[in-house]
């Protein structure tokens, strides 16, 4: 094998004024990415999702990242909220992507929401419990809270055993947890702040928070084993 394992990044569909959309993801991704993971990126735009099957073959990794969007409530049987922005392009090509993903997997805030929602979870509105999830301000992503890591998962072999603190930008958190779906750490007042999908067989992990602002020790060995994991796909695929 030559070259880095390539990594498609799921944008957000974003509507101009003149009817037109474009694509946008944060630059910051594709620096972590390379920076941790040791992988390059592409950009997927949020449009054919009918094509989802045919970009991932020619892909070694999956991210999808947070964004400043929600996943629509008709997803998990819910109405949607009066002042919130929703983005049903990212949506339908989220869910068309992870259904035909059996690559390595990371999704982070709305990506681990829907990763959580395709495999028949219900989100909710963060309770009210003192914990910062939604912070604000020119300090919004310096560490927020701590999160308690549940062994024998994904993330058992990434920590060793000290305390870790997470950036928390989210409002709404997986509300309903369904059977395979592991819970791979909480926050203090319990909100989910990690999942993973057909671990160990497979690396499909969620995280809550956002991994490319403010890199932490927590965040480094996270995108070094999707890396890992990536390349190891990557030379399966080109054998």
């Amino acid at each position: 094998m030559t070259g880095l394992p390539l990594v498609g990044v799921l944008a957000c569909q974003k509507l101009r004024a003149n009817g037109t959309t474009y694509s946008r993801v944060n630059d910051n991704l594709a620096e972590q990415l390379s920076a941790h993971a040791g992988v390059a990126t592409v950009l997927i735009g949020a449009t054919r999702p009918d094509l989802a099957a045919s970009v991932l073959s020619r892909l070694d990794g999956l991210v999808l990242p947070g964004s400043g969007s929600f996943v629509h409530p008709r997803h998990f049987g819910a109405e949607p909220v009066d002042g919130r922005e929703y983005d049903e392009g990212r949506d339908a090509a989220a869910f068309a992507l992870l259904a035909a993903a059996d690559l390595p997997v990371l999704a982070s805030c709305r990506g681990m929401q829907e990763l959580a929602v395709h495999h028949g979870a219900a989100l909710g509105v963060v309770p009210d419990s003192g914990v910062a999830h939604r912070v604000k301000g020119p300090d919004k992503w310096l560490p927020a809270h701590g999160i308690e890591v549940r062994p024998g998962g994904a993330l058992t072999d990434l920590v060793d055993g000290t305390g870790f603190e997470v950036n928390s930008q989210h409002s709404d958190h997986v509300a309903e947890v369904p059977d395979g779906m592991r819970v791979e750490a909480v926050a203090p007042d319990g909100v989910v702040e990690a999942i993973s999908v057909g671990w160990p067989e497979r690396f499909m992990l969620g995280i809550q928070w956002h991994f490319e602002h403010g890199t932490t020790e927590l965040d480094r060995r996270i995108l070094s084993e999707f890396g890992q994991r990536c390349r190891a796909w990557a030379k399966r695929r080109i054998a």
